[in-house]
């Protein structure tokens, strides 16, 4: 069982009350417009004709499931009498270029198990709440995310030469990952650190400025210069 798990079950309350649940989902399908992107890259640049055409379907899942949560976002916003949420850039990195294919399907097929996992940990709380048009969208995305998860092992392995090959890119990948999100989480904490730092500083500054206005007052009118 990932150690999410019951980081999950304890917040679910919170995450999909009544006014979050929409952004959530926009959430979900700004995830799923990112993917779509890395997946069209991927079909450009793979140098297989069958691994392209794999990768485009793939996209073509990712779009429909990006539009799938736009509208319920949009369904539950209605619902609170409010409008629908503008959604963002997409977050790309260009991954499949800078990782090569076998990383970048070591990385896409442990995104997939991830989001599988946190999809099923979600169904059993909207059958728990009686949410059916939630468990309903997200078991049937579920149907679609195995079979990615299922066709990147297999093109993971045949890549890498065997199944256990395959296993280590994936847990280099899952290191990787966790790297990449601490560096992420960093970097969004830098900015307001350094905020409070700087605040921090101008309050500890104000009796130093206070003495030398005393100590040395500015003086007025011209003077000249010698």
């Amino acid at each position: 069982m990932p150690f999410f798990t019951p980081l999950i079950t304890l917040l679910n309350p919170l995450v999909w009350r009544r006014g979050r649940a929409a952004q959530k989902f926009s959430a979900f399908a700004l995830a799923e417009r990112a993917s779509m992107v890395d997946m069209q890259e991927a079909a450009r640049l793979t140098p297989s004709a069958e691994r392209a055409a794999l990768y485009l379907r793939h996209a073509a899942d990712e779009s429909r499931h990006e539009k799938l949560f736009l509208a319920r976002s949009a369904e539950i916003r209605e619902e609170l009498g409010k409008a629908p949420l503008v959604p963002s850039a997409a977050d790309t990195e260009g991954l499949f270029a800078a990782l090569g294919e076998e990383f970048f399907l070591a990385f896409v097929h442990l995104g997939e198990a991830v989001a599988l996992e946190q999809f099923r940990l979600y169904i059993e709380y909207f059958e728990a709440k009686g949410q059916d048009r939630n468990r309903a969208l997200l078991a049937g995305i579920c149907s679609d995310e195995t079979r990615h998860e299922s066709y990147t092992f297999t093109l993971l392995a045949n890549l890498c030469g065997s199944e256990a090959a395959a296993k280590k890119a994936v847990s280099r990948a899952r290191r990787w990952r966790a790297w990449r999100a601490w560096r992420r989480i960093g970097l969004k904490l830098s900015g307001g650190l350094h905020g409070i730092l700087m605040l921090a500083l101008y309050i500890l500054c104000a009796p130093l400025a206070l003495l030398i206005r005393f100590v040395a007052p500015a003086k007025g009118g011209w003077r000249q210069l010698k």
